[in-house]
């Protein structure tokens, strides 16, 4: 047996197919956020460690962190609950309801994480019921099947990646509040104008 590689801090192993059904087995650098940033990379997600450290940097409510880790976890063809059955590999068929059983919680708190995630483009709806996970972020299958899932995302013209600071999420919902309170007094000060009401014609009933 082949000695196994050392792995130093700030590396990890990576396998890749020799084209002869064996398998090779080299060691590279952990390149972070690198792998993020640039749809045009290949085969790689952001290294799992750095993405919880992005997870627990984040300035957010608890439930956020719940969503995503229930929707990461959707992506196992396995995983209770979920009917992947109805989705292609790589996708997740699930709605708001199903993800409020699975995470045990109201629909506005599964609602606004799931708009936020969306928003910074860590998941895309595919088509009503069925997401597709971010797969520069996370993937659940091999890494022929990484590439094509890539292709995919593009193709849609699903959103670019972005890795947010701490206090982004707080920042997102003061903009949402904002917008939102603006729409409100722009509805109130539309003027109503009263349509004209037509006077109904009684015929006198006959003795």
């Amino acid at each position: 047996m082949e000695q196994l590689p050392i792995v130093r801090p700030g590396q990890r192993v990576v396998a890749r197919s020799d084209g002869k059904g064996g398998m090779v087995v080299s060691v590279e650098k952990i390149k972070g956020r690198e792998f993020a940033v640039s749809a045009q990379l290949k085969g790689y997600v952001l290294d799992a460690r750095l993405l919880m450290d992005v997870l627990g940097s984040m300035k957010m409510p608890g439930s956020w962190f719940q969503v995503w880790c229930k929707l990461v976890a959707a992506q196992d063809p396995g995983y209770h609950g979920v009917d992947r059955t109805k989705a292609p590999r790589g996708y997740v068929r699930i709605n708001q309801r199903d993800l409020q059983q699975l995470c045990t919680l109201s629909a506005a708190s599964v609602s606004e994480p799931s708009q936020f995630f969306h928003h910074i483009g860590w998941m895309r709806t595919a088509k009503p019921g069925v997401l597709q996970l971010n797969p520069w972020l996370t993937v659940a299958g091999t890494s022929a099947e990484q590439e094509q899932w890539q292709k995919e995302w593009n193709a849609a013209k699903g959103p670019a990646c972005i890795i947010p600071s701490p206090e982004y999420p707080a920042e997102w919902r003061a903009a949402r509040a904002q917008a939102k309170k603006e729409a409100q007094t722009a509805r109130r000060r539309e003027k109503v104008v009263a349509l004209p009401r037509r006077r109904q014609a009684f015929r006198q009933a006959s003795a």
